[in-house]
């Protein structure tokens, strides 16, 4: 159900954006794939800002993202993710403000279904969106795949099944992005690990399920490059002193 939420809002955005002018459009000069590729070697965290999670039942209502966004750029952390849905009680003004407030690459956490959304995401700041694999035809995700290089955005490949993942291997070298979660919203960790394995080496692979604590994270050393974290790093009392010990300790 949550997920119908998300994809009739996104549906919404769509329409929004027909005739968008794209003639403002600059390539982006923060390379995402670059900052959070880590060859396997350590886990890279992307901390990921939004307010409310309705599939893990958390919410965080009056955070300033913005500041807290600041906060990250500060520690080594590898990249930021802006929840920009609704849905997550964020919307693309944070991503705008965020984007200008840091030196770090932006990921538009948000799904990117049409050509028009992605030239929307840049020209507000992103340097990477997420394309779900599952919700387009292959030969949409192609073009969206191709429309994100042209103006130097990453591609991360959403997916959530075996048969996604066999979509996106093909897709080269587009960041893939595994999002298997289990009933609490929360990521099922025997399903990442097993897809991640599928996986060759040299892609780069980012976990977007949630994790509810840093330590979580251990079975997917030397499988995947990053993991985007938002309720283990909202509701911690000093993130970054977590972000620092685990970034010291991987």
């Amino acid at each position: 159900m949550a997920r119908k939420e998300l994809l009739e809002e996104k549906a919404e955005e769509i329409r929004h954006l027909a005739g968008l002018s794209v003639t403002e459009v600059t390539p982006s000069r923060r390379d995402f794939t670059m900052f959070v590729a880590t060859n396997k070697q350590g886990i890279a965290l992307v901390p990921r800002l939004k307010r409310r999670d309705p599939e893990t039942a958390s919410e965080w209502p009056n955070s300033d993202l913005a500041m807290l966004a600041r906060v990250y750029d500060e520690t080594e952390a590898a990249a930021l993710a802006v929840c920009t849905a609704g849905f997550h009680g964020g919307s693309i003004v944070d991503l705008r403000n965020i984007s200008d407030a840091v030196s770090a690459a932006v990921l538009r956490d948000d799904l990117c279904l049409q050509a028009n959304q992605i030239y929307h995401s840049r020209l507000q700041g992103a340097d990477a969106v997420v394309l779900p694999v599952g919700r387009v035809s292959p030969e949409t995700l192609q073009e969206l795949v191709a429309i994100s290089n042209s103006v130097h955005m990453a591609p991360v490949l959403e997916v959530e099944s075996r048969a996604e993942l066999h979509v996106a291997l093909p897709l080269a070298p587009a960041p893939i992005g595994l999002r298997f979660t289990g009933a609490d919203g929360f990521a099922d960790m025997r399903s990442t690990v097993e897809m991640s394995r599928e996986i060759p080496a040299q892609r780069t692979v980012l976990l977007l399920a949630e994790v509810k604590a840093l330590a979580d994270l251990s079975p997917l050393n030397g499988l995947v490059d990053a993991a985007v974290v938002g309720d283990a790093l909202l509701g911690a009392a000093n993130p970054t002193e977590d972000i620092d010990r685990f970034l010291a300790t991987r």
